[in-house]
């Protein structure tokens, strides 16, 4: 689930810069266009990663910590966005967003306990 999820981020990253070099020339509105879809991706990445922070035996714990999660990443998009120019701003999130999301997808996945037991876990774990 981690992978789509920073695959989904990245790509809303990329079009939340993509709609700032847009709206220089743009006299269709696709900028608007593209800025709404890079919101929509983004938000489908924060319900994603909030609802990874629950355990999985939970389904109706993971969606509410994913929409809560979403949520309040929208509202630090919009004190953000409220400071100046919200386009810009929107770039700004949207380039932290492509860094996040591809040092998420640069990590290796943790490696799967040993086929007898549990992985040790602790200071002291050999």
């Amino acid at each position: 689930m981690r992978t789509p999820a920073a695959l989904v981020g990245l790509l809303g990253g990329l079009a939340w810069l993509g709609s700032l070099a847009l709206a220089r020339n743009d006299r269709t509105g696709l900028a608007e266009v593209v800025e709404w879809v890079g919101l929509a991706l983004l938000l489908a990445a924060a319900v994603a990663a909030g609802a990874g922070l629950v355990s999985r035996s939970t389904r109706w714990l993971r969606v509410t910590v994913g929409v809560c999660f979403a949520l309040l990443v929208w509202c630090l998009v919009q004190l953000v966005a409220g400071s100046g120019d919200e386009r810009l701003a929107h770039a700004g999130l949207g380039l932290f967003a492509v860094v996040v999301a591809s040092i998420v997808m640069a990590r290796r996945p943790h490696p799967a306990p040993a086929a007898g037991g549990h992985r040790a876990r602790g200071a002291h774990a050999r």
